[in-house]
């Protein structure tokens, strides 16, 4: 993945912001299916470019800003559950660039793993926003905004 700079906002301001691209990524993943499923392959690869960028943000922004409050907070084995979490960037990421690639060549194979990135991601944000969001945002209040 190329260097992306992490945004600069207060974190709870930033976990609205992740919260909402959650969706906007299923959205742009809802599209590539429609894409797909016209054979409108051209289109596909065009919204895998924009999901490509808006992914690698938010990859940047939650490693640097939401992961380090709670290791900050709780050490690498106090933040375990977020780390693990985190650690579903890369497959994800790497079966998005499988997807890109596969949007010119194979239509067949473009369909089923375009359901599996839908699903892999949909398990990831349930689990950011059910688990590592609200003990980041708690953990941040606690400490009154501080970031060790």
């Amino acid at each position: 993945m190329s260097s992306v700079t992490p945004r600069k906002m207060d974190l709870e301001g930033l976990i609205i912001v992740l919260t909402a691209e959650h969706q906007e990524m299923k959205e742009k993943l809802a599209n590539i299916s429609q894409c797909v499923s016209r054979g409108d392959f051209t289109s596909a690869a065009a919204v895998l470019l924009q999901l490509d960028g808006l992914f690698r943000q938010h990859i940047a922004d939650e490693e640097a800003q939401v992961l380090r409050v709670l290791i900050g907070a709780y050490g690498v084995i106090g933040a375990e559950e977020a780390i693990t979490v985190f650690r579903q960037h890369r497959p994800i990421y790497q079966l998005m660039q499988e997807v890109k690639q596969l949007a010119s060549l194979s239509p067949e194979e473009l369909a089923s793993d375009e359901t599996k990135l839908r699903s892999m991601l949909e398990e990831h944000t349930a689990a950011e926003e059910s688990h590592v969001f609200p003990r980041a945002t708690s953990t941040h209040r606690e400490s009154g905004g501080e970031v060790k």
